[in-house]
């Protein structure tokens, strides 16, 4: 079996509700799904999200690259030797995390597929049946994210709710009391700041916050590691990393200077799976605990997957809420926890009708 063709689709799906972090507000999720095809027929399936902000990369960029880059050095081999294909594609471009994310997915799922397995039976088994979620409380007025705090939790009891800051250091402490107040001890809240604050004001900002009461994990609230430890002395309550890691040595340096006790794994982010699993396992060597964002559509089944294969990730995970799917079958939550799919590769298939609605014009490479 070889690797005989690359397909990109750059494609655009609306928001259930408009995200607001300190980097800006959106009402679409714009990602790049990525297919491999072999001689045999078979397609592996790759989705790489999009935020140049956060990444730097364009999706246009990345489609570009994996067409430019990636592709002449990936066409004519065998899927199954995924980390020599993954150090050849950082040979041709180093370091291009979101282009490599999507390209690797997609060799891990033909390999599943190949082999007739899930992937998570290629990254040790199952050491649980799926993964514990947390709730999302979007960026509005006090008032508002009170009252939408208070109907999530009235309607499911979820052990986490998630909020941004980050913005304005008062504003920030206004909307966190009021949502404490509501949730009123049913959950912790976990409050991220996407590195939005100085040191100077996060130290009294998220200590307030603390003294409200009710603040389970502050999620990466400057952008520097020595701020980040500093913060971890000052406070209480765990800090996370997100935007501090990206590649396996990263993590290494959040867990020699004391920076988080806690970490989110990104797939796109971390270039895809065998990054991930490299930091899962630095962070479960130091007996720290990660949680990892589900995101939807094929992003959402290969997290489900590295979920449930590694003990430590045991904080709840933020999922993104769409309006439509690429998938021929949604896949969604089951009450608090999203199930691990159980066929072969990621376990999802695209719905090409869907994916041709939602391709941006003039944005399909081949």
């Amino acid at each position: 079996m070889k690797i005989i063709e690359v397909k990109t689709n750059v494609v655009r799906l609306p928001r259930v509700d408009t995200l607001t972090t300190s980097y800006g507000s959106g009402d679409f999720a714009t990602t790049v799904l990525v297919q491999l095809v072999t001689s045999e027929g078979k397609t592996g399936i790759g989705q790489t999200a999009v935020a140049p902000r956060s990444y730097g990369e364009t999706a246009e960029g990345i489609a570009v690259n994996i067409h430019t880059h990636l592709a002449p050095v990936i066409v004519g081999e065998e899927p199954f030797d995924i980390e020599r294909l993954y150090a050849k594609m950082q040979t041709a471009l180093p370091d291009h995390w979101s282009s490599h994310a999507g390209v690797e997915m997609a060799l891990w799922d033909l390999k599943g597929k190949a082999l007739g397995v899930p992937v998570y039976q290629l990254l040790g088994g199952k050491v649980r049946s799926g993964v514990d979620l947390m709730g999302f409380v979007h960026h509005d007025t006090p008032e508002r994210m009170a009252n939408e705090a208070d109907s999530i939790l009235s309607q499911q009891a979820f052990p986490v709710l998630k909020m941004k800051i980050g913005l304005d250091p008062k504003e920030d402490v206004a909307r966190f009391r009021a949502v404490a107040e509501a949730v009123n001890g049913r959950a912790v809240i976990q409050a991220d700041g996407n590195t939005g604050y100085t040191l100077h004001q996060a130290i009294p900002a998220l200590s307030e916050m603390e003294a409200i009461g009710g603040l389970g994990t502050v999620e990466q609230p400057v952008a520097h590691l020595d701020d980040m430890s500093t913060l971890a002395r000052r406070l209480n309550t765990p800090i996370m990393a997100d935007e501090a890691i990206y590649a396996p040595p990263d993590s290494i340096e959040v867990v020699r200077r004391k920076a988080a006790s806690l970490a989110l794994m990104k797939i796109t982010k971390h270039g895809g799976l065998l990054n991930v699993v490299k930091i899962a396992s630095i962070f479960e060597a130091a007996g720290l605990s990660l949680s990892i964002a589900i995101y939807f559509d094929v992003i959402a089944a290969m997290a489900a997957h590295v979920a449930v294969a590694f003990p430590c990730v045991r904080w709840p995970s933020p999922f993104t809420y769409l309006k439509d799917t690429l998938l021929t079958e949604p896949f969604e939550p089951d009450g608090l926890v999203l199930r691990v799919p159980e066929k072969p590769g990621f376990g999802v298939d695209l719905d090409p009708a869907k994916v041709k609605t939602y391709t941006t014009a003039n944005e399909t490479y081949r």
